[in-house]
């Protein structure tokens, strides 16, 4: 009974073991692909800080600084101005707040940070002449993007595994062989450049304004490896 009982056991386990062992001939390419984007939409990093009326007056020790011009009263301006410049109340939000240490009067300062978010940027050389370098610490570019950009990302994508199924039928097929499905996808990066800008743009109350003349475009690119079985 005991060697009946060990042979049926071998007897079942035979075919599991053949199909374990049934290799599959398949092909592993790489592909990839990429797409140039013009951004549509610029985020400006504003950041605006308290001051005294007296910095800006000729002979005036730090020490005799004593009319603070409020964080208040210079956001209310700056927003005023923003306004006037076309920007949508909604497009203007407040991204952070802190304080600065100022060493000269030994006293903290406030200090607040706000995003404007700009469609058109013809607007951007506009906000030039409309914000008053007081109070004003820096305006830099935060973010440059499109508003379809998560759609051109999907087509990127897909353009990649098309062109790794393309890659894979001409090799298959050159040698007689016919591709068959796919077995497996990597992936193996996301790429998403950010576009610079053609000029720096920093503009403070002690630094120039430099007008944007040139955007570069968004390069997003994308790879990966897929599995075509071959039949």
């Amino acid at each position: 009974m005991k060697k009946l009982f060990f042979l049926s056991i071998v007897l079942f386990n035979l075919p599991l073991w053949a199909q374990n062992n049934d290799e599959v001939r398949y092909i592993e390419v790489r592909g990839n692909a990429e797409m140039e984007v013009q951004p549509d939409e610029m985020v400006l990093s504003i950041t605006i800080q308290e001051y005294y009326e007296e910095e800006f007056q000729k002979g005036k020790e730090p020490k005799s600084y004593k009319n603070k011009v409020q964080l208040a009263k210079i956001e209310d301006s700056l927003i005023k101005n923003l306004r006037k410049a076309g920007i949508d109340k909604d497009d203007i939000r407040v991204r952070s707040m802190g304080n600065y240490w100022r060493s000269e009067g030994k006293e903290f300062l406030f200090t607040k940070q706000l995003e404007v978010k700009i469609s058109d940027f013809s607007k951007v050389n506009q906000l030039s002449s409309l914000v008053d370098g007081k109070g004003i610490r820096s305006v830099n570019i935060g973010q440059m993007t499109h508003t379809n950009i998560e759609k051109f990302r999907k087509e990127v994508k897909t353009n990649a595994l098309k062109h790794a199924r393309e890659k894979a039928a001409y090799l298959v097929e050159s040698l007689g062989e016919e591709l068959g499905e796919v077995l497996s996808i990597t992936e193996l990066n996301d790429g998403y450049a950010r576009p610079l800008m053609a000029k720096s743009m920093l503009m403070s109350a002690d630094a120039a304004y430099e007008s944007i003349d040139q955007v570069q475009n968004i390069t997003i690119s994308y790879q990966v490896t897929a599995r075509f079985k071959i039949k």
